[in-house]
């Protein structure tokens, strides 16, 4: 395999038996996963008096911010019930009880994860995801340390191996040279293709983007994992867990800038994460990915930035599969976009003669892009428009991460 350039081959004997090992990049479909409950919910008292819940008890308060009142309610707004937590930084609303309107559960912020309520007492829950910021992230948003941030660490560039799902699982992490403890960092999580290999992926600089972060003066970190068999299953999804959770707790990461990518079947796994990891992953980049043949959790349809490539002579991982009217880079796309809350076109400009194309879909939520990259070109990670020897699809990758 050179330039990024392979023939991945069917390798899965049975379509749509995603609990099986899925070897192959773009073959069968299928569906599996686990639905997360909804928090309850809980009021105080009807009439002020001293019930379990927001009463005026003895002290004739329900706590400092949510008092009982004339009523002995605690607070109509975001009240959470016994399983609601906050993020780590969510305090209850303004009417007292639960997240209300200031204290949503996990980065994305929904608020009807928020704190426990007991008459107008703060969330003191644990966190309801990766740093308990409320709603969407605006572009430029100030860094969220991660735990490890402000302590020396012992970590340091190369392969490493860590405990995931019971197994001895390996990858290589890169750390700047003059790494900084107190620097937030953007923290890459590139996935090889089918075959490949994370040191393939750090030879080619991670997909090309480090050199691009270094001569932009904002060095990352990145982490190539490894997949067993060099292929991507649904114990993966718990790797990236694992890996996440060590980096954070042991070096400087900015949590809102943690970003995926992958080429081929490290585009599909890149595809899966995205669709249940969206308060984990801000952004997610899939290069000649597919959305079949792969193991699917249960979508969750909640926003994240998307980019995606696709040569229009790709058999492996095509624009579109044959006359499928779901399997298909095209419909990767339209999913994102929809779930974004763009406006999807009847026909999605893509690439007919010239360089390649690029399509911004219109009207997503702030914070929420989605864009797909066509071009003349079949299977590759490496592709150049006429009259230069430029792969664009790094620099494209590069400006759609840091927009961030």
């Amino acid at each position: 395999m050179k330039n990024g350039k392979h023939p991945d081959r069917l390798i899965l004997q049975a379509a749509g038996s995603i609990g099986a090992l899925l070897l192959a990049a773009c073959g069968a479909s299928g569906d599996g996963g686990n639905v997360t409950g909804a928090a309850g919910s809980g009021v105080g008292g009807t009439t002020g008096t001293a019930g379990t819940i927001g009463s005026a008890g003895t002290t004739g308060s329900a706590g400092t911010i949510g008092s009982a009142g004339t009523t002995g309610s605690a607070g109509t707004i975001g009240s959470a019930g016994t399983t609601g937590s906050a993020g780590t930084s969510g305090t209850a609303g303004s009417a007292g009880g639960g997240a209300g309107a200031g204290g949503s559960a996990g980065r994305m912020g929904a608020g009807g994860r928020g704190g426990t309520g007991a008459g107008g007492a703060t969330g003191m829950g644990a966190s309801g995801g990766s740093s308990g910021t409320g709603g969407a992230i605006s572009p430029k948003n100030a860094p969220v340390p991660s735990a490890g941030c402000g302590k020396a660490t012992t970590v340091t560039s190369g392969a490493k191996t860590i405990t995931s799902t019971g197994e001895a699982r390996t990858y290589i992490i890169d750390i700047p040279t003059n790494y900084d403890m107190s620097k937030p960092y953007r923290f890459f999580y590139t996935s090889h293709w089918l075959s490949g290999t994370a040191e393939q992926v750090r030879s080619q600089n991670y997909y090309g983007l480090k050199p691009l972060a270094t001569a932009a003066n904002e060095p990352a970190i990145f982490v190539a994992p490894q997949g067993l068999n060099n292929t991507w299953q649904q114990k993966d999804h718990a790797l990236f867990d694992d890996i996440l959770a060590f980096v954070k707790e042991n070096l400087c990461i900015d949590t809102t800038r943690v970003f995926a990518t992958g080429f081929s079947f490290g585009g599909m796994i890149t595809y899966s994460l995205s669709v249940n990891h969206q308060k984990d992953i801000r952004a997610a980049v899939g290069i000649a990915p597919a959305n079949y043949n792969i193991y699917l959790p249960t979508k969750t349809h909640e926003p994240i930035a998307w980019m995606q490539t696709t040569g229009l002579s790709d058999t492996t991982c095509p624009w579109v599969n044959g006359s499928s009217t779901t399997q298909g880079a095209k419909y990767i796309a339209i999913e994102k976009a929809t779930d974004n809350g763009c406006t999807v076109p009847a026909d999605i400009p893509i690439w007919q003669q010239g360089n390649h194309v690029c399509y911004d879909f219109q009207g997503c939520q702030t914070g929420y892009p989605t864009k797909a990259c066509t071009f003349n070109g079949g299977h590759t990670s490496s592709a150049t428009d006429s009259g230069t020897n430029t792969n664009w699809i790094p620099q494209v990758s590069w400006a759609f991460f840091t927009q961030f």
